[in-house]
């Protein structure tokens, strides 16, 4: 697959969406107000987003126009495309079940889930880390910054 197309479709949609966050006031209800308003930072943000995508897309668009060798980093393989799929499908079930499981149990079987994709070898090891992080994350963030996350709810 070449890159190049694959840079300038991405890119333009980074471009669409960075404008529309760039134009649009009503996106951010309810964040935190300062002087310069709560869209400022999500502003300077996808003003950065709209910088670098049209750079991206740009040096892109212009090697497609001239027809230029592609190198071989600018091919894309897309045998064992397999386990990206699996991958979406484990966030795509987490984000489902999150606020069912709570973000404890749905995170710890993300993880968990995640280790097994990529190979992980210790089982311990990898269900120790998968439940001790999102246990003390959840923690964390309920007594020390007061960030509610998902409980369980069953």
């Amino acid at each position: 697959m070449n890159r190049r197309y694959v840079d300038v479709v991405l890119g333009s949609v980074l471009i669409a969406a960075a404008i529309l966050i760039l134009t649009r006031d009503g996106l951010a209800q309810g964040g935190v107000e300062t002087q310069l308003g709560s869209m400022f930072m999500p502003r300077v943000v996808a003003g950065f987003i709209l910088i670098f995508s049209a750079m991206i897309a740009i040096t892109s668009l212009r090697q497609i126009i001239a027809q230029s060798a592609l190198a071989p980093q600018e091919t894309i393989a897309t045998e064992g495309l397999g386990g990206v799929l699996i991958y979406v499908g484990i966030f795509a079930a987490y984000w489902w079940l999150l606020p069912t499981l709570g973000f404890v149990v749905a995170t710890s079987a993300a993880m968990f889930a995640i280790a097994v994709l990529l190979g992980g070898r210790s089982w311990l090891a990898m269900a120790a880390v998968s439940i001790v992080i999102p246990v003390v994350t959840f923690y964390g963030c309920r007594e020390l910054i007061r960030v509610y996350l998902p409980g369980w709810s069953l």
